[in-house]
């Protein structure tokens, strides 16, 4: 590994929150591109770190080691589904730390579910945008997630999927699922993006959840513009077990049909607790969740009628009509 790269990746990734990286991989697009045009004169001394294709990169990486890949601010297209089995392998863009639309990019040039499939534990995944959508009713899901306890910072997913895929019922921007029960789904999104507003939206979930949720959105935005009522932004699936999520100052909004519902409820377990914490609100949707599940939403309490304080003490939603 060379120096500049070790040099580099020390730097952002501390900031990141990222201890102790090891071997430090790039991933850049051959051809007349200026990061290939720069960093090609680290490939002749260094051929292991320099890469110019996702799983081949991935595959000279080393399980839990905290080995890093970084990504090129480029369009990278992957003709089938990336499977990030290892742990503690973390794959960050080279870009600043937007919310929406990064220019470290990944896409697809073939029609297949899953582009990013995510079955190892303990990754940090930042700064780069999932694209995903060819207008193809094979193209269900953006991001599968079984591996448990991964972070996300910063990552864009989702957008611009195609109204083909959003007109599917099984389609989803993030599914979540356990292989097997016990670990529970825990993952951290930070300062994240799901979805667009530029796609009518008909069928499907934003996430998706099968397993036991002990999650945490802290300061992300959840977009969509639906054009039919029963979309939902999270939805659970018939047996999940149950747990928790958390949405801290994080905004669920759609610019299109108001939803029946935020969450679907059918398959949320019953145990299974949503808290919308801090400054978090939802837009474009009628109630919050179905009148029987009411008692599993917690909001703040606020006190007086034009004042902004928090009572200390949550409630639940009671918006049915």
């Amino acid at each position: 590994m060379s120096s500049r790269l070790r040099e580099i990746a020390s730097s952002a990734l501390g900031k990141l929150g990222l201890v102790g990286i090891a071997d430090v991989h790039l991933l850049t697009r051959s051809g007349a591109y200026a990061p290939y045009q720069y960093w090609e004169q680290w490939s002749h001394a260094d051929k292991e770190s320099f890469h110019t294709d996702i799983e081949t990169a991935l595959g000279k990486m080393t399980t839990g080691r905290n080995d890093v890949l970084l990504i090129s601010p480029d369009s990278h297209s992957q003709a089938d589904s990336i499977t990030w089995s290892k742990n503690m392998t973390h794959l960050v863009g080279m870009y600043p730390p937007s919310m929406i639309s990064q220019r470290a990019r990944i896409g697809h040039s073939a029609n297949f579910d899953k582009l990013l499939d995510i079955t190892g534990y303990g990754n940090l995944f930042a700064n780069f945008e999932l694209q995903y959508g060819r207008g193809n009713a094979a193209n269900l899901t953006c991001c599968q997630i079984t591996g448990n306890r991964n972070t996300f910072k910063h990552v864009h997913f989702g957008a611009p999927f195609n109204a083909t895929e959003a007109d599917q019922a099984t389609f989803k921007i993030i599914g979540m699922a356990e292989t097997s029960g016990g670990d529970g789904l825990e993952h951290y999104f930070d300062h994240c993006t799901i979805g667009a507003d530029t796609v009518a939206w008909t069928n499907g979930d934003m996430i998706k959840i099968s397993g036991t949720p002990r999650m945490v959105f802290e300061n992300c935005q959840l977009i969509m513009r639906a054009d039919n009522a029963q979309v939902t932004f999270m939805d659970g699936t018939a047996g999940d077990g149950a747990g928790f999520v958390i949405f801290k100052n994080t905004d669920l909004m759609n610019f299109g049909t108001a939803l029946t519902t935020a969450f679907g409820s059918t398959g949320l377990a019953a145990a299974t607790d949503i808290v919308l914490s801090g400054n978090s609100a939802i837009l474009g949707a009628t109630d919050v969740i179905a009148a029987a599940a009411e008692a599993q939403v917690w909001y703040p309490a606020k006190v007086g009628v034009t004042e902004d304080v928090y009572g200390g003490l949550m409630i639940n939603p009671d918006h049915t009509t």
